[in-house]
């Protein structure tokens, strides 16, 4: 897929979404996929059985203060044509393929607009996740995955209904694509007087894309036998392996998912 040459994202602990997608959401489960991860299809839930803790509500479309800038993805050349094509033809709006060309000096950066945060509460996930017991029958195929602390779930996502493409060569001068863009795209096209290079394209669909989400490990403790003459059950949770839990979110202590600037083929 698309190379990504750099973000500010993941200074703010989210991933990248390889393809952004409608159907990614907070609770999804993740499976550890080489140095990638993949998408289980169904949400914790399915894996956990409701106990004495019910699983947390999902909070939203909150607004993200700051995200000006922070919401940008630049790309390479050829991978940024590949994604501004894809999203192009998934917004059924036109193609690009094989009609606009960048050399190698050339980026495509994409910055969304209009975004919003669908998020849940990691103490409420803790929770659930460590008074909850596995569904044993229904989710085999993950079990080796789970007990080797290698299943995530997803916290929070970033989504936008609205994105802008800019295209710069390696000095950041722009490159007019604008004229070529209005020719392919069936969609009203803004370019801007000053910034000639620049297009802003609106996703008018009810359900935003996803385009970054935070996940973090869930993590297996084994049965214990051997401490004061007893067997402790095994169980899982999201905190280290000290046990302790805090109060504000801000300090509690999860282990992240972080892919760096990799993206997530979820």
């Amino acid at each position: 897929m698309a190379k990504v040459l750099k973000t500010q994202l993941s200074d703010k602990g989210y991933n990248l979404v390889a393809l952004p997608k409608e159907d990614i959401a907070p609770l999804l489960l993740l499976y550890k996929n080489g140095d990638d991860v993949s998408s289980v299809e169904s949400p914790v839930q399915k894996l956990f059985k409701t106990g004495d803790s019910a699983p947390p509500t999902i909070e939203k479309d909150k607004i993200v203060i700051g995200m000006d800038g922070e919401a940008n993805i630049t790309y390479d050349a050829g991978g940024g044509i590949n994604m501004l094509d894809w999203l192009l033809k998934k917004l059924n709006m036109g193609q690009l393929e094989g009609k606009l060309k960048l050399n190698g000096t050339n980026t495509v950066r994409i910055c969304y607009e209009n975004v919003t945060e669908d998020k849940v509460s990691l103490l409420n996930l803790d929770n659930f996740i460590s008074m909850s017991e596995p569904d044993t029958k229904g989710f085999n195929t993950f079990k080796d995955k789970l007990e080797n602390s290698e299943l995530f779930v997803v916290t929070a996502i970033l989504k936008s209904n609205k994105f802008s493409i800019v295209v710069e060569d390696e000095n950041g001068q722009a490159v007019n694509i604008a004229a070529a863009v209005k020719n392919i795209v069936d969609v009203t096209v803004d370019v801007s007087h000053n910034k000639n290079n620049q297009i802003t394209l609106k996703h008018d669909s009810a359900v935003p894309l996803a385009f970054a989400f935070k996940a973090q490990q869930i993590l297996y403790n084994q049965k214990k036998w051997w401490q004061f003459f007893k067997s402790e059950e095994a169980n899982f949770h999201l905190k280290d392996l000290k046990g302790t839990t805090l109060k504000g979110e801000m300090d509690f202590p999860t282990i992240t998912l972080n892919l760096d600037t990799s993206l997530a083929n979820i």
